[in-house]
């Protein structure tokens, strides 16, 4: 009889060790399951901002300088017109570019212009020479427009001018001198434009407000780096 309570008891002990040991092993695989999840996502956290902050866009930030030569015919409109024939203008602008500035670029501006006597006007007035020279001084803002009218060929640009203008007359002969005919003048001008890039060069228009001097211009203008930043 104690061999049979014995031998129970035993088998009680057994089958409550293995079920306990089985317990165990079942929570020690949870925890590790749990574990590896847990650092699962974290290393699947860690290379998302990895790459997040790998792909995030760097900001750049280009420039420069360039010298602008220009050339172009010059139209009297008005008064001038009514003494002077087609002229020539020619200079340069210095622009400066900078990507925080976009689409904006400043230039300062330095142009002369020729304007030959009408031939109707200088017979009239008993001219043999007739010829009005401007020198200009100022500041331009040009203001891009390649995200308002898009192209694939050419980008359209307006420029806005403030320049200063000294006017010079050589008439001969010179005494007396036709009414309405200054032999030198000073004055402010305002000129306003649309232009279109070609590569590395731009056709452009524009109007000059310059009282009874007032012009329509058509240039050709080049663009060449000076210092790139």
């Amino acid at each position: 009889m104690q061999r049979i309570i014995l031998s129970v008891t035993i088998l009680l002990i057994f089958n409550v060790s293995v079920l306990t040991g089985q317990d165990l092993l079942n929570t020690s695989a949870k925890q590790s399951v749990f574990k590896y999840s847990l650092n699962k996502d974290r290393i699947y956290k860690d290379s998302n901002e990895a790459v997040t902050e790998k792909n995030k866009p760097q900001s750049v930030k280009i420039g420069g300088i360039f010298i602008s030569p220009n050339v172009g015919m010059v139209f009297p409109l008005g008064t001038f017109a009514g003494n002077s024939g087609i002229g020539v203008v020619y200079g340069a602008k210095l622009e400066f570019a900078f990507s925080k500035l976009y689409p904006f670029v400043f230039g300062f501006i330095y142009e002369g212009q020729t304007n030959k006597g009408d031939p109707g006007y200088m017979n009239n007035n008993l001219l043999t020479t007739l010829q009005t020279k401007f020198t200009y001084i100022g500041g331009s803002l040009d203001f891009i427009l390649n995200k308002i009218l898009k192209s694939d060929f050419t980008t359209p640009v307006v420029s806005l001018e403030v320049k200063y203008a000294k006017m010079t007359r050589n008439i001969v002969p010179d005494t007396p001198p036709p009414p309405g005919i200054v032999a030198d003048q000073s004055l402010l001008t305002y000129s306003g434009g649309l232009a279109f890039t070609l590569y590395v060069f731009d056709l452009n228009t524009k109007y000059t407000y310059a009282g009874e001097y007032s012009t329509l211009d058509f240039q050709i203008r080049f663009h060449f780096p000076v210092v790139k930043f």
